[in-house]
């Protein structure tokens, strides 16, 4: 029985982890992303997944 709660508070943070590294960039907006605190990408507009404690969204930057 505690092996079963213990599972399922593991898999509880498992899906906060993967759920809160789903990004989506609204329009007129883009994202820089950095990986490991150097310079890898800037995302457009769209759905997009970060890599959970590797990627970092540095700046928001507004395209208006």
């Amino acid at each position: 029985m505690l092996g079963l709660i213990i599972l399922g508070i593991i898999l509880l943070i498992l899906l906060i982890v993967i759920v809160s590294n789903v990004k989506v960039v609204p329009q007129a907006h883009a994202y820089v992303i950095e990986r490991l605190g150097i310079y890898h990408v800037t995302w457009s507009t769209g759905l997009h997944v970060k890599i959970p404690f590797i990627d970092k969204i540095s700046k928001k930057v507004s395209l208006k």
